[in-house]
């Protein structure tokens, strides 16, 4: 998901400055706030393109090798979506939601090759046309509709990345919680907290949070390793009771096929990483590698996220708890408590020390997740060829703007309380289009105009069941993740 502040870029990379990024970035005053945030940067304008063109190969005369891509894919991909990943089989079942994981990794990365082909072809047409190259998910929107398809690239980031923005207050709610010892409850600290949302929102650039970024990254990293270590050590813990029934405490499959609609939701949005392909592809030496950085990448965050979930969910089973937090700090005393007794009245073993650190670490991500989050809505609005004149940068209108999306997403948080639930359901909305369909899209419309060749009959196959994945998580995904938000007690996995 990736999702949001895994590439540091307090200024415009090499992309940029081939895009025109430098320009606008200044113009608006936030420091490339897509870059920082999923590196989904789009412009509206361009230099000429022999400009374009020669500044573009004289950064990639330096750029990235493909391993460093690929280190750089896996930083963005992995972010607050992984706190999701352990709860998911309490429907899903272990085995099913492997078996999810899988599809919807391998979903994204041909979605995202199939990116990298429209975008190479799209930018060697255009060095032969004279045309302005392809650094950006609008920018390829845009070389496959014209002004329809960035249309629809920023209508999707826009909610998506307000989803996400209100994902992140119910996490950084959660967090307060903890650390005041449920003096108030997530939902009641999101008031107190939204004027402390709205100054950050109010921050003129991103710049000075941008540095923070790879300390954001550390964060993700020691608490993926906090959650596998601690939930093997408290894997063992239920295996001493002595009340324990046999398949009492894990579900290894689903009871029916539609209960995996939401985590099919939830991993095109842990998954989410193709809006970077042509920031990613712009800075590498040899493009002609990138399909190597990508499938190492995604294979590489795979297997961390199978551990995640698969560790996670083995040590809590049926009576993990919404909030990973929580289960990773108290245990149950048996397995009649685990199902029959709330939560704050187990006596089996806790943690609060753990509970501070781990409550520490996801704060430091949030706080500086957040803000690039918004800006990127905020970027967004400014330099949207139908909004940019509405809220010009330092009008009282841009100031508005950024306030009620702020209320927006606290709004948002408040009515779905549930972190995991909320993720869901954003990314059963936006996850599809954006990970799957527009790039399919797009590229087949992009090589079509280039006159380029046709994919093989089979490959043409395997996109239509990728259509097909991206179709059951829009429908059955979604009415899944809605029910859960809807209501939550009768969607409980247990």
């Amino acid at each position: 998901m990736g999702l949001e502040v895994a590439q540091a870029a307090a200024g415009a990379s090499p992309c940029d400055r081939a895009g025109g990024h430098a320009a606008v970035d200044e113009e608006v005053g936030v420091g490339n706030p897509r870059e920082a945030a999923q590196s989904q940067d789009g412009s509206s304008d361009a230099p000429p393109p022999s400009e374009a063109s020669s500044e573009a190969g004289a950064d990639r005369a330096g750029g990235l090798a493909w391993w460093q891509a690929s280190f750089s894919l896996v930083v963005v991909v992995i972010g607050a979506g992984v706190m999701a990943l352990p709860q998911l089989p309490t429907k899903g079942g272990l085995g099913g939601c492997l078996l999810v994981m899988l599809l919807c990794g391998a979903t994204v990365t041909e979605s995202g090759l199939g990116m990298w082909k429209g975008v190479m072809a799209g930018n060697g047409a255009s060095k032969a046309g004279g045309r302005a190259c392809i650094v950006s998910y609008e920018d390829f929107g845009r070389a496959a509709l014209g002004p329809l398809g960035e249309v629809l690239v920023v209508i999707m980031q826009l909610f998506y990345f307000l989803g996400v923005s209100a994902s992140f207050a119910v996490l950084i709610a959660e967090s307060a919680s903890h650390l005041s010892r449920s003096w108030l409850t997530p939902q009641q600290f999101l008031l107190p907290l939204a004027p402390v949302f709205g100054m950050i929102a109010l921050l003129p650039n991103v710049s000075a949070v941008a540095r923070f970024v790879p300390a954001a990254v550390v964060c993700v990293v020691v608490l993926c390793g906090i959650i596998v270590g601690k939930a093997a050590m408290d894997s063992q813990r239920w295996q001493q009771w002595p009340d324990v029934k046999p398949g009492s405490l894990h579900k290894w499959w689903p009871s029916t096929f539609l209960d995996i609609g939401s985590a099919f939701a939830t991993l095109f949005g842990a998954f989410g990483v193709n809006g970077n392909v042509p920031s990613v592809l712009c800075e590498m030496k040899d493009p002609s590698q990138f399909p190597l950085a990508f499938k190492t990448a995604m294979a590489i965050v795979f297997v961390i996220y199978a551990t995640v979930m698969g560790v996670g969910y083995f040590a809590y089973g049926q009576f993990i708890q919404s909030d990973i937090v929580a289960s990773l700090t108290s245990f149950p005393a048996n397995e009649y408590q685990a199902f029959h007794v709330p939560f704050d009245e187990w006596t089996g073993p806790r943690s609060r020390v753990l509970e501070d650190v781990t409550s520490c670490l996801l704060l430091g991500k949030l706080m500086v997740g957040l803000p690039l989050n918004l800006m990127v809505v905020f970027y967004s609005l400014q330099t949207f060829r139908y909004t940019k004149n509405f809220v010009p940068v330092g009008s009282w209108r841009n100031t508005a703007m950024r306030l009620f999306v702020v209320v927006l997403a606290v709004f948002i948080a408040r009515l779905v309380t549930n972190f995991g639930v909320l993720f869901a359901l954003v990314c059963s909305v936006c996850g599809p289009p954006m990970q799957c369909i527009l790039p399919l899209a797009f590229s087949f419309l992009v090589r079509r105009g280039m006159g380029g060749a046709p994919s093989s009959p089979l490959r043409r196959a395997l996109h239509l069941g990728l259509g097909g994945v991206a179709a059951f998580t829009l429908t059955v995904g979604f009415w899944q993740s809605l029910h859960a938000a809807l209501q939550p007690e009768s969607s409980a996995g247990r």
